[in-house]
């Protein structure tokens, strides 16, 4: 069963944020947490992303950047990523989360490149895989918790 979910991304200002409040909508009774392989912590959200989020009427606007760690590995019992090299780098730094990392766009099978500080078409389309990708793991996320509860 999943109960808490780790979205990864390199600064944790763009598009696991977005993810993360995609899923915090889908799943409410899921813990959803995000943070970056290169993250500053304490930075806020991209302010594109934000208003891209807040339109769909989710408020993310107290998210604040974090630098992943071991800790946020252990504790996540599934980790989602935006490309295959961040699934190769949390493997390489972090051995003990192997078996539980995947791309959250695994269903195209694409990764979501960052669209920071990049034209608004970079946005609309990393938004689109996002939600697509988040909507396949929603599906699949449920599915596994109807199977432990019987």
């Amino acid at each position: 069963m999943i109960r808490h979910l780790l979205i990864v991304c390199q600064g944790n200002l763009c598009r696991s944020p977005i993810a993360q409040g995609l899923f915090q909508r889908l799943l409410p009774d899921i813990t959803v947490s995000s943070a970056g392989l290169a993250a500053t912590d304490g930075m806020t959200m991209d302010p594109v992303a934000r208003s891209m989020l807040k339109l769909r009427g989710i408020d993310m606007s107290s998210h604040r950047a974090r630098r992943l760690d071991e800790g946020m590995c252990r504790s996540a019992d599934l980790i989602l990523v935006m490309e295959f090299e961040q699934r190769k780098a949390i493997e390489r730094f972090y051995p003990a989360a192997r078996g539980r990392i995947y791309r959250v766009a695994e269903v195209f099978p694409s990764d979501v490149q960052d669209p920071y500080q990049r034209s608004q078409r970079k946005y609309d389309y990393a938004m689109t895989l996002l939600e697509h990708g988040v909507n396949d793991w929603v599906e699949r996320i449920r599915k596994l918790s109807a199977c432990g509860q019987r």
